[in-house]
């Protein structure tokens, strides 16, 4: 039964009802702003680095040299704790000296040394670190034993580098061409300090002679004064092999005092090597 009603006639719309706009075309939807949130800072620098024992790669600012500089790197090695480690160093070399008095154990006792010299050099590459990191003290002993194979490859390789730069004045004055075997021993020992700096900075080009001459010519007294150590350790070893006929009493007398004065002179070698590296810049 039919109400009067067409069933096809749409609702009429509400008196207060607004139509819904009409679909923009061609408009994206706008999406509700998303917050930005920040990453974490990642600190790439090392553990060295962030220690303040190592010097931050890429530095441009120089560290200033020490107060008192050049002479309070005369007073460097006797700082705290400098005379433990200079008197670990003299029990060790020591005990080994003894070994040079009997004919029987000589050989392997020298061979012991040999090995001994990559802790000896592991601990003055680290001062000389440190020191143009603008640390003002030594390192104690711990540190120096410190070291991994990637440190055993680098130090055997600047060993082979110091041959290298020694071979040419040794080999003059084995045949008595004294002034120019002298001349290339010093040259020699100067760029051995340069390659002792680039090793402790872990910078491979310092032990090319074309980037090592500028550090020579411009810094000339850093690097004849960081050489001595490795003079003053040659010497020592020299001395106590013309002494071994002295007796045991003489012998070891002077093997202490030797030792002491190379060790002290290690550190003083690695403080001028070190604040030259100052001026290093990545």
């Amino acid at each position: 039964m039919s109400n009067g009603k067409d069933p096809f006639e749409l609702e009429p719309e509400q008196e207060n009802g607004e139509p819904a706009p009409p679909p923009a075309i061609g408009r994206e939807p706008v999406l509700p702003p998303v917050p930005e949130v920040e990453e974490p800072e990642v600190d790439t620098r090392t553990v060295a680095e962030r220690r303040g024992r190592d010097r931050p790669r890429g530095a441009v600012e120089r560290i200033p040299v020490p107060a008192g500089w050049p002479g309070e790197a005369f007073g460097f090695p006797l700082r705290k704790p400098g005379p433990t480690l200079i008197v670990l160093g003299v029990v060790v070399l020591f005990l080994l000296d003894l070994l040079g008095l009997s004919e029987a154990v000589r050989f392997p006792g020298w061979m012991l040394k040999l090995l001994l010299l990559v802790y000896v050099l592991r601990a003055q590459f680290h001062v000389v670190g440190t020191s143009a990191a603008g640390r003002d003290e030594p390192h104690g002993w711990r540190e120096a034993l410190a070291f991994d194979w990637d440190d055993l490859k680098l130090y055997w390789r600047t060993l082979l580098f110091f041959a290298g730069a020694l071979l040419p004045g040794t080999l003059l004055w084995v045949f008595e061409v004294v002034a120019p075997g002298v001349l290339l021993l010093v040259l020699g020992s100067m760029y051995a300090a340069v390659v002792a700096l680039g090793a402790a900075l872990r910078d491979p080009l310092l032990k090319w002679p074309w980037h090592a001459l500028r550090w020579m010519a411009t810094r000339p007294l850093h690097c004849i004064a960081g050489s001595l150590g490795w003079w003053a350790l040659l010497g020592t070893e020299i001395a106590l092999h013309g002494l071994v006929e002295e007796g045991p009493v003489v012998y070891g007398f002077v093997a202490v005092v030797l030792r002491f004065v190379c060790l002290y002179m290690l550190l003083l070698s690695a403080r001028a090597i070190g604040v030259m590296g100052r001026a290093w810049t990545a």
